[in-house]
């Protein structure tokens, strides 16, 4: 019982001092329903409004980031056509932080389950079950990662970490979303047309004592630019603080027009990029 009012305390004092109240929720933030099915322990997770990128010109060079890597060629093996892909996650485990097996790839989209399940079949995937969803794995030789299929949504990804997602589908774990910090972080990240999201480990991109997580949204401004809001999370006010120059520096190497503050135990910057020079950095 102790436990459980800890962790009732936590939520409800994190939510107050950043000014939102326990009432709320969860946001209609294409983001968070893709979080929503990441596992808890994610480590990183980035998101792709697919659509919007493939709608807009000016962002097509975003878009081909998406269109040449390897899941998309996979992808249209089985649906033909990539527009129907609404958008996506690329969700990496904690354990996978060093990258030694390849993240999940969530996408939702518009599909016919039948017709899917007839493609892979062909190709000579063959099928298991785990709680009652289809895990399909290429046959030998074939260069296919393993597929799930969800209703409205296609994972791409090795078998354990799609597991592992199915698991969070069906209510049996928890979410990232249902992480109290990462809840504080996407109510405070705008809409975007990548969103990112990190737990602080040592291995993490950005490193300030007593940072417990961070996130980056990009918003198109006007053609070849973007705003970038980041929000970070820290164990109390003097940390956040303390990081608020170190912060400003590290963004000032990558975006112009640097704008920071403090706010509690956050620290929230916008900033600006072209997308020529955001998408040269990008990786599908």
């Amino acid at each position: 019982m102790r436990l459980i009012a800890a962790a009732a305390i936590l939520v409800t004092s994190m939510l107050a001092a950043t000014g939102l109240g326990t009432a709320c929720s969860k946001e209609t933030k294409a983001f968070v329903v893709l979080m929503d099915i990441a596992p808890e322990q994610t480590g990183h997770f980035d998101y792709w409004a697919i659509a919007d990128l493939n709608e807009d010109e000016d962002l097509w060079e975003i878009y081909d980031r998406f269109k040449d890597s390897s899941d998309a060629q996979q992808l249209r093996q089985l649906v033909q056509v990539l527009a129907i892909v609404q958008d996506s996650a690329r969700i990496l485990g904690s354990d996978n932080a060093a990258m030694l097996q390849p993240p999940v790839k969530v996408l939702r989209a518009k599909f016919d389950t039948d017709y899917v399940e007839g493609q892979l079949q062909t190709q000579g995937y063959s099928r298991s079950l785990h709680r009652n969803v289809g895990i399909w794995i290429a046959g030998d030789g074939q260069p296919y990662t393993p597929v799930a299929l969800l209703s409205g949504t296609i994972l791409i990804g090795n078998v354990s970490e799609l597991k592992a997602c199915i698991d969070v589908e069906k209510k049996k774990a928890e979410s990232l979303y249902d992480d109290p910090y990462i809840l504080v972080l996407a109510k405070r990240l705008p809409k975007g047309v990548v969103v990112e999201v990190d737990r602080a480990t040592p291995s993490s991109a950005e490193s300030y004592t007593d940072l417990v997580a961070y996130g980056k949204s990009f918003t198109k401004v006007k053609k070849d630019l973007l705003k970038v809001t980041a929000v970070y999370i820290f164990g109390d006010g003097p940390a956040a603080g303390a990081a608020l120059q170190p912060i400003k520096e590290h963004l000032a190497l990558g975006f112009r027009d640097v704008k920071i503050a403090r706010d509690g135990n956050l620290v929230v910057a916008t900033a600006r990029i072209s997308i020529s020079d955001f998408a040269q950095g990008l990786e599908f």
